[in-house]
Order: structure tokens, then sequence, then C-alpha cells
């Protein structure tokens, strides 16, 4: 463990453990991989995990990607990520809610400010809603709101720079329309992307374990396949809007895409599968930059405190940025002949190595000099 947290220079793992009244027992994890730029704020996960050692793992990789967003977002915030595992054999109804996130809450005011904690996979507003009474360390309570339209709004900012760059445009008018979409994940972010390609006149195929969700798509005329065969359908942009993992040794070779661009965190299952990508002549979006609109609605809200005075059009402005960024990071890569990971990660680690968020206002990846 302490060669994994060396390896992925993490500053710092804080694990907690409670029984709830029923009996059940709960563990948490914090892991807190940077905080040079400033406190580490990540979603806190709460999933069933097959081995304690995949909950680790989620929450370094996870921490470390969020300090890589913020880095690259130009915000003056640190990277973490909290996982909470659920007992084996409990269904997801049977659990208490309000004991368990009432404790968490508690977990995150014993660590006095280093970590914000908000919404993540398997946890919602109302839990946050419940973390809140416990800590002001919270970044997506009712108060703040849920950051999944801003996360939509960054991956489409990011879906037009990549279309923009593979056809030699920028800002074009409207590159959306007439290209093919494949979106893996209709849930709070997936489906509102999918909504948004289709309105600007994308074809949408999709896929989700939710039936409800596919015939919904359905309606509106996405085009809806098995969740086994997303990823390799013909398409202009895969999405990738589920869980991460899911571009491997297995299947990158049958990636039927000319772009990957999506809100999942570690997409790809390990750094060498940028390269592959690279060779294949697949553009990659890192997903650190498209889906940091969450993390960028979440801390400009969190900072703001009652003085919201402009802060909507303010935080419009941070994620568009985006854009640029990414817009960027293509061409340097184009310009050193490297993937396109491994640019970003380089930029990620030379600002936190710098203790600065940049001098750029809407999230350019590096500063004049």
């Amino acid at each position: 463990m302490f060669k994994r947290m060396q390896s992925m220079q993490m500053k710092a793992l804080h694990c907690f453990q409670t029984v709830s009244p029923e009996r059940h027992e709960y563990r948490a994890i914090i892991a807190l991989h940077n905080t040079r730029l400033g406190p580490a704020l990540g979603g806190c996960r709460c999933l069933h995990y097959d081995h304690e050692q995949s909950a680790f793992d989620d929450a370094m990789r996870l921490a470390q990607g969020m300090s890589y967003k913020a880095a690259l977002a130009n915000m003056a915030q640190g990277g973490g990520k909290a996982v909470i595992l659920l007992p084996k054999g409990i269904a997801l109804e049977d659990i208490n809610r309000e004991h368990l996130f009432t404790w968490f809450g508690r977990c995150v005011e014993s660590l006095n400010g280093q970590y914000i904690t908000a919404m993540d996979v398997g946890t919602q507003v109302n839990d946050m809603d419940i973390i809140a009474r416990q800590t002001r360390h919270v970044a997506s309570a009712s108060n703040i709101g849920d950051p999944a339209q801003s996360t939509a709004q960054g991956v489409m900012a990011g879906i037009r720079a990549a279309l923009d760059f593979n056809l030699g445009l920028c800002h074009s008018e409207n590159v959306i329309d007439g290209k093919t979409f494949a979106i893996q994940g209709l849930g709070h972010v997936g489906w509102r992307v999918a909504k948004e390609l289709l309105r600007q006149g994308g074809q949408v195929i999709a896929a989700d374990p939710d039936e409800e969700k596919c015939w919904q798509g359905q309606a509106l005329g996405m085009t809806i396949v098995d969740v086994q065969s997303i990823l390799i359908q013909p398409c202009d942009v895969l999405v990738p809007c589920a869980l991460g993992g899911v571009i491997h040794a297995d299947n990158v070779m049958q990636l039927a895409c000319k772009i990957v661009a999506g809100s999942a965190n570690n997409q790809l299952a390990h750094d060498g599968i940028a390269e592959q990508l690279a060779q294949r002549g697949i553009l990659y979006a890192p997903d650190y930059i498209i889906n940091a609109g969450g993390l960028i609605f979440a801390a400009m809200q969190y900072a703001a405190g009652d003085d919201k005075v402009l802060l909507d059009s303010q935080i419009k402005e941070k994620i568009e940025g985006i854009y640029d960024t990414l817009n960027e990071i293509f061409q340097l890569a184009q310009i050193q002949d490297s993937n396109i990971n491994a640019v970003a990660n380089a930029l990620a680690l030379q600002r936190l190595q710098s203790g600065k968020p940049s001098r750029q206002n809407k999230g350019a990846v590096y500063d004049a000099a």
C-alpha cells in the first residue's frame, strides 16, 4: 500500500469504520492526493466493492485525477476522493442513510477542512444535506445544487473542441450537426449530454442497464443498443459516461470511433492505453479535463458562500474554457509528437509542483512565459 501511495504521490489516506444500529459495518476511505493549490475537493462514492484493495485503488486514482483536474481547470483546489464501502449482501434500500451520512459528515469534519466532499456515484443531494449538518465542508448540498448540468456543459465544450481539432476548425458554428455519438451510460450526466447532442442535430446511439432510461431515450430518437456492444459502435465520437476502466487491452483495437470524449472518470484501464489510441489515430480528450465542469461549479459555489451575484455567468464562462484547454493540449501533443494523455499529465504535474494556479483566467493550460 505504501509503495502504491508513493508511486502516485499521495499525500494521505484516512480510514474510518462504524457499525450502524442495525449491526451493519461500514468503512470509509478519504484519499488526499495533493493540497498545494488549495483544500482537496472530490466526491464521495458509496458502493459495494468485491475487494477492499479495489476500493483503495479507486479512491487513490480518483483523488489523483481530481488534483490534475483542478490544476488544468486553473482552480485553487487540491484533489481528494472519498469511498464508502457498503457491506456485502446488504441491499441499497436497507441502508440506514441517515446514520451512514451523519457518521461520514463527522469523518469529513475531523479533517479540519483539508477535504471538501461532494456528490458522486451512489450518493445524492439528500445525502449531502445530512453531511452538511455535521460539517460545512460539503460542496453539493441543496443550497449549492446538483453539479451534473455543469459537468454536461463541460463535456459538450470538450466534444466540440475535439471535433473542431479533428476537422482543422476553431469554434465552428455547429460541428455537432450530422455527427454520430455512441453514449455509454444515461445517468445524470450522460442523459443531459445525449439530449443536448440530439438538440444540436447529432445522431445518438446509447446504452444503459436501466430499461426505463433506454425507453425514454428511444422515445426522444436515440438508437438503443445493448451495453456489451456500445463501445464498438461505428461513430464519430465515443462518449463514456459510466464507470471507469472501460477502455482496456481487450477492446481498444475494436473501437470504431474517431474520438473518445466523455464524462466518466478513469476511462482508460491504464496510461498505456492512451498510446494505443494515439497509434490508431483516435483523438482522446483526457477525462479529468473534459469532465471538470462539475468541479468548477462546486468549487466556485463553495467559495462564493452567500455572495452569488453574477456567479452563474462566471461559472458558465469558466466551464467554456474547457474548449480552449483541450485545444491547446491537442496542439501541444501534435507539436511534441506525444500522446495526449502524457502531455496533459505532464502539464498537470508542472502546475501542481509550482504550487499556484496559472494567471490565465479561462482555463488555459500554460502561462505566456
